[in-house]
């Protein structure tokens, strides 16, 4: 209240108001000290300020430790990349593998049906052939039940004797 008050008005700060935000504590304690012209003491909050600044920076052993960290961090991420890389190429040569016995497999098998294909024309041919032999040598007699009670021996001896005219007793002989 006693500024209020007093018969003398305080001076007030000229200084243009700046469009800057406000400076920090430390510095608005210099700026207060170069006012008053107090240079011991300013050179003594410099030294205090570049103390703090100078503790707050990395050592070379601060440094060091970080980079330890950081090769560390890597050699394990490079040590799992070639783990995984090892994998992938052990899967590659099993497909390779597995694909090189699917071809020679593909081929072996398109040799057996070539040369089954072969064997069975070569077979229908020759089933062919005995069908049309056999035809050759067969005799159809009209009049010859398909299913007879007597022997089958005598009923065509019989028919065959009456077709050639000839009474002589004895077998034909079937061929």
């Amino acid at each position: 209240m006693d500024g209020y008050i007093a018969s003398q008005p305080e001076p007030r700060d000229t200084r243009p108001t700046s469009k800057m935000a406000p400076a920090s504590p430390d510095r608005e304690r210099t700026e207060a000290h170069q006012t008053e012209g107090d240079h011991p003491n300013e050179l003594a909050l410099i030294r205090a300020e570049l103390a703090q600044i100078s503790s707050r920076m990395l050592t070379k052993e601060d440094t060091g430790k970080l980079a330890q960290e950081i090769f560390a961090a890597l050699h394990e991420e490079l040590t799992g990349l070639r783990t995984d890389l090892t994998a992938l190429e052990e899967r590659g040569d099993e497909m390779e593998t597995v694909a090189q016995e699917c071809t020679q497999q593909h081929h072996a098998t398109e040799t057996a049906i070539t040369r089954h294909g072969n064997l069975l024309l070569t077979l229908r041919w020759q089933v062919e052939d005995l069908e049309n032999r056999s035809r050759r040598n067969n005799i159809r007699v009209r009049g010859l039940p398909d299913s007879a009670a007597a022997p089958l021996t005598a009923t065509p001896e019989e028919l065959f004797k009456q077709v050639l005219g000839t009474d002589a007793p004895g077998e034909i002989r079937f061929i």
